[in-house]
């Protein structure tokens, strides 16, 4: 029997404003077909257009409808097509066994097609398509250079000394033990990162902060603070990695400040300061960072003059800019859409650079290519995590599709997937599974609510920070166990679509669950690192860079409990992906294209199998 066919003009994404063209091929043997039309629904909303399909043609026995369309609104649309066949109203869906077009009653529950509208000139730069990445905590990465004079008010340590964890003289949790990595520590370390075949080098925030060592509120936005380095050093860091082919994203929070900032005392002493509007003042205080920081007022983004502080001609971004390659926002969740525009828009004034900003969620599309390019992805993340830790491939795969559907293809090939950052538990420590909560929501969230230090309405800090503090030491069988399945999820997030961000030290060892203890001093002592991790990040990441994924098909060929499979394939090349989390060998079924001269990398692995804790990567 002669085939229903569905032919788009764009198959995946479509801009906005740009002609969709949509062809049905309806075979005659289905009887009298009259009143064919198109039914496309945004995400979340009711239909939102029909349109009426013309027959153009007949040819051998089958009618040919077209009809074209042009989208308003960004996101995805998902369509069906409505029909007379002999006088009855009908639909053709996506059959979900055969996953080809079929009739079926308009009210069965079946698959749509669906097309995403993207913002028209999405444009990033083309340097940062399927790169790797390396995310560096300034304070703790590496000191260069001669020491600088001390500031008064802060807390210097000895490099290496274990973070302090408890409540300092006023009974407070403090951000205030400066290690003093700077700018000059990266610089000299440049060559160890080309080792990782690191392409885009992701500097944690360098603002003046007096008493934070992390800078995350900072005192003065326009200035670097002086334990971190100098303009002159950060255009010469900025250079060096150029040369190197390498590029620098700088990390900044414009969502609040510090309440030591200057701007910030004059607006909350002075009820007629030109900088009042900065922020939020109301019953005699001012709107702080979660609603308990009042260390971190927050920023009233709709004051014009924040506007020009921010990313006016003369601001902070201008400043920034030309010694930078992009920059990450910190909280960009939290900041407006013309903030977000304002920025992106400013930078690349100063030529493409790359827009990151902190999502732990999915990202809206009308953000995408307006204020950012690409988010932090968080979701991959713990997806990858959760898969490796307990299993279920196929809520792995469905959470994976979950997210390629939703995103421009630009930024699925440039949204940073990482293991581990600086606001949660260290992926080591995550898969030693010594975690004493099971399966929370998000994998690295042991101290949400319900954890065994929620007390009522408290939470124990003091005896939460004390386990993390007992527990940090990770040895044996344990540290084994953990790196063996780390290595697992290094597979995944070097060949998942986005760019492997990893965290400064996790590729030599260091592991500890959340701030302070996953912001452990780098230790240029080489006997302290994990040589065989070493490696395998340094050959995995050489294996990485023979493949350009960029605008590839993704495809899960295979999951269970325990295995997943996947193919990325494009124009220009094809990688088949294979891991093995369980704890039994499992046979696997190679493409027969990939069994042909495909270069190979194999972790635990026959010619056609998987041995516990194996994975094969296969190029062609």
């Amino acid at each position: 029997m002669q085939a229903i066919k569905v032919a788009t003009s764009n198959s995946h994404q479509i801009e906005r404003g740009k002609e969709f063209q949509i062809e049905l091929e309806i075979p005659n043997s289905l009887g009298w077909i009259g009143n064919v039309e198109v039914l496309f629904n945004r995400l979340w909303e009711s239909t939102s257009i029909i349109k009426q399909m013309i027959r153009v043609e007949e040819i051998n026995g089958i009618g040919k409808y077209c009809t074209t369309v042009q989208f308003e609104n960004l996101g995805n649309y998902y369509f069906f097509f409505c029909l007379e066949i002999n006088g009855q109203r009908k639909a053709i869906k996506i059959n979900r066994q055969t996953k080809t077009p079929d009739v079926m009653e308009i009210s069965q529950e079946s698959p749509y097609w669906r097309i995403l509208v993207i913002e028209p000139s999405f444009e990033i730069p083309s340097w940062a398509i399927d790169g790797i990445a390396y995310q560096i905590f300034v304070d703790r990465f590496a000191r260069g250079g001669e020491e600088e004079e001390k500031r008064t008010g802060r807390n210097y340590r000895c490099w290496g000394e274990f973070p302090d964890w408890g409540r300092d003289r006023f009974g407070n949790f403090h951000n205030n033990d400066f290690f003093c990595g700077n700018i000059e520590g990266i610089c000299e370390h440049l060559d160890y990162l080309k080792s990782l075949s690191v392409d885009i080098v992701y500097l944690s925030p360098i603002n003046e902060s007096l008493y934070r060592y992390e800078r995350y509120a900072s005192t003065n936005h326009m200035e670097i603070d002086q334990d971190a380095g100098t303009f002159f050093q950060l255009d010469r860091l900025h250079k060096k990695a150029n040369e190197l082919g390498m590029h620098i994203i700088l990390d900044i929070a414009f969502n609040h400040c510090s309440s030591d900032n200057p701007i910030f005392q004059e607006a909350l002493n002075n009820p007629n300061s030109k900088y009042r509007d900065w922020f939020f003042f109301e019953n005699g205080s001012y709107r702080c960072w979660y609603g308990i920081f009042t260390d971190m007022p927050i920023f009233n983004q709709d004051s014009k003059e924040y506007q020009e502080y921010v990313y006016g001609e003369n601001g902070v971004v201008a400043k920034f800019a030309p010694y930078v390659d992009g920059f990450r926002l910190d909280l960009a969740s939290e900041l407006g859409l013309h903030v977000l525009e304002g920025i992106r828009n400013r930078a690349n004034q100063y030529g493409s650079h790359l827009i990151l900003g902190e999502y732990w969620h999915k990202v809206p599309i009308d953000v995408l290519g307006r204020g950012i390019d690409c988010p932090t992805n968080y979701p991959f993340t713990d997806a990858i995590l959760k898969f490796i830790a307990y299993g279920r491939g196929e809520e792995f795969a469905t959470r994976i599709y979950n997210i390629l559907e939703i995103y421009p293809q630009k930024t699925i090939d440039t949204m940073f997937n990482s293991l581990d950052t600086h606001d949660m538990v260290r992926a080591l420590t995550i898969l030693s599974m010594k975690l004493v909560r099971d399966n929370p929501d998000r994998i690295w969230e042991i101290d949400k609510e319900g954890s065994p230090w929620h007390v009522g309405d408290r939470f124990l800090t003091d005896e939460f920070r004390k386990f993390e503090f007992d527990n940090d030491k990770l040895e044996g069988e344990d540290y084994e166990n953990a790196k063996r399945r780390l290595k697992l999820a290094v597979i995944l997030q070097y060949f998942l679509p986005g760019i492997p961000c990893v965290f400064y030290g996790t590729e030599v060892g260091i592991h500890g669950y959340k701030d302070p203890f996953n912001r452990k001093c780098f230790n240029w002592d080489e006997s302290t690192w994990d040589k065989d991790l070493l490696k395998f990040y340094q050959e995995i990441g050489k294996f990485r860079k023979l493949y350009y994924g960029g605008e590839s098909q993704f495809d899960v060929l295979y999951a269970d409990q325990d295995v997943v499979c996947f193919t990325r394939a494009n124009k220009e090349n094809s990688v088949f992906v294979a891991i093995n989390r369980g704890d039994q060998r499992r046979d696997i079924d190679i493409p027969q294209y990939f069994k042909e001269r495909g270069r190979k990398f194999t972790l635990n692995a026959g010619e056609n199998y998987l041995e516990p804790m194996g994975g094969i990567i296969i190029l062609k």
